[in-house]
């Protein structure tokens, strides 16, 4: 008998700790989408309206001696 509770135990364990898991999973990646998802979406949604509209997108302005990230 102290087998199956040991078994439903290690079960129950494993079913919390995955809910756990799983929620701050989703936590933790909606504020890494909210930080940078922010500027890829707004830099395409410019470049789109822009398209649209005939006119060459003009990148956001650089600090003087600040040189962009490369990707």
């Amino acid at each position: 008998m102290l087998d199956l509770w040991f078994v439903a135990g290690i079960a129950l364990g494993t079913i919390v700790t995955g809910f756990c898991a799983i929620g701050s999973f989703e936590r933790g990646s909606d504020s890494v989408h909210r930080r940078s998802w922010n500027r890829e979406h707004a830099a395409r949604k410019r470049a789109l309206l822009a398209s649209r509209a005939g006119v060459r997108p003009s990148p956001k302005p650089y600090l003087e001696g600040v040189l962009p990230k490369a990707s």
